[in-house]
């Protein structure tokens, strides 16, 4: 019956999934309470018009009609409504800030995907230094190594690269957009008849490898420097290369790659964007950047900021299968025995209390959790 299912894209959590989430949840809000990031939660349901920057992609927004007529909708994102909290409540800048929340996105039909996530993250607003970008670098990494077991690499690129190169090619938007969509979207073809215009320029044989410009960053500089590129783009990558020999430098450990091929997270972007990922899971564990324009949906004046979200979800799953397969225990006792069995719970943490009225409950009951029984009224167990 229509009453027992589910909506599509959303899903139940339940015993191990929902207790390893819950504490990559709480690992992740102590973490960002000791780099002393303020919390902040936001409604749900948001005006429309907070998301007019946003890009959708391959999902579409969740919209319902208020009482008044006005048009809501389920958030699909968590950086515009801090925004557009910034903006309304005239909070002194700079601020950090992070939060751990849902966001709604429906994807298409069969897609695989969830219509439902859980994303944590930070915004630092009113920092116009690097050092914000760095700060948000240092977190994913020490997050990374504490939430999960694989490596995992960080990619680095700048929103403002293609749209410079393209810009130095020529004047009319609508061909730098044609360009641009082609180059992301990696339709090879249109973007080979798109470029073969400047095939006179000195610039064509970049063009040509330019849907192949990613890689380790010592590879793409050398790219980079043989390239007769426009002077607009030299503080991108003149940026890219200080935080390159910065992580070097202070996480040497940290697998670090390129990629000026792609298109930024969002079009609000301004300067470096990130992203994490690891070869165990399916798509990106955080993404993030510079978005010096984020008010500008809100007021006249602009602010600096820079700000990373995490993907809970894909974290949970990996979390969850890289769980180490700790033999369970299954404490079975007497009603005046539960002193005894509090302590024993102390020195074990994979350890539980079974609640069975007698042992033949509770051996039934350890038989479908596959865990030993520890029978502290008899010092029976069953194998």
């Amino acid at each position: 019956m229509l009453k027992h299912l589910l909506p599509l894209g959303t899903r139940d959590e339940f015993g191990t999934r929902a207790r390893t989430k819950q504490h990559l949840i709480a690992v992740i809000q102590a973490h960002f309470k000791q780099r002393g990031l303020a919390p902040i939660a936001t409604p749900l349901l948001e005006n429309e018009a907070v998301f007019d920057q946003y890009q959708m992609g391959n999902y579409q927004l969740y919209r319902l009609l208020s009482n008044n007529g006005r048009t809501l909708v389920l958030r699909p994102d968590l950086t515009l409504p801090i925004a557009r909290f910034i903006s309304a409540t005239n909070v002194p800048l700079p601020q950090k800030f992070c939060y751990v929340g849902d966001i709604f996105r429906v994807s298409r039909q069969l897609s695989g995907s969830y219509n439902q996530m859980t994303q944590a993250g930070i915004e630092l607003v009113g920092y116009a230094s690097l050092k914000a970008e760095l700060e948000c670098l240092t977190i994913a990494n020490q997050l990374s190594a504490e939430l999960i077991a694989d490596a995992v690499e960080i990619e680095l690129g700048d929103a403002q690269f293609a749209q410079r190169v393209v810009a130095s090619l020529t004047d009319n938007e609508n061909n730098q957009q044609e360009i641009l969509a082609a180059l992301f979207d990696k339709q090879l073809p249109r973007y080979a008849e798109l470029i073969a215009t400047y095939q006179d320029q000195p610039i064509y044989d970049f063009l040509q490898a330019w849907p192949r410009l990613f890689g380790r960053p010592v590879e793409i500089f050398a790219q980079l420097d043989a390239a007769p590129l426009p002077a607009s783009v030299q503080p991108s990558l003149q940026r890219l290369q200080t935080v390159v020999d910065w992580m070097q430098r202070t996480m040497p450990e940290q697998a670090v790659s390129i990629d000026l091929s792609s298109q930024a997270p969002q079009k609000y972007y301004t300067g470096l964007t990130f992203r994490g990922y690891s070869t165990a899971g399916a798509g990106y564990l955080f993404s993030g950047g510079r978005y010096d324009k984020l008010l500008t949906n809100f007021q006249a004046q602009a602010e600096p900021a820079v700000g990373m979200g995490l993907n809970v979800d894909l974290l949970t799953t990996l979390a969850t299968k890289q769980q180490t397969s700790l033999a369970k225990q299954l404490l079975y006792f007497d009603p005046e025995q539960w002193p005894q069995a509090e302590a024993y719970l102390a020195q074990q943490p994979n350890a539980s209390l079974s609640l069975a009225d007698d042992l033949a409950g509770a051996q039934a009951e350890a038989q479908r959790l596959n865990a030993e029984l520890i029978d502290l009224t008899g010092g029976v167990t069953n194998d």
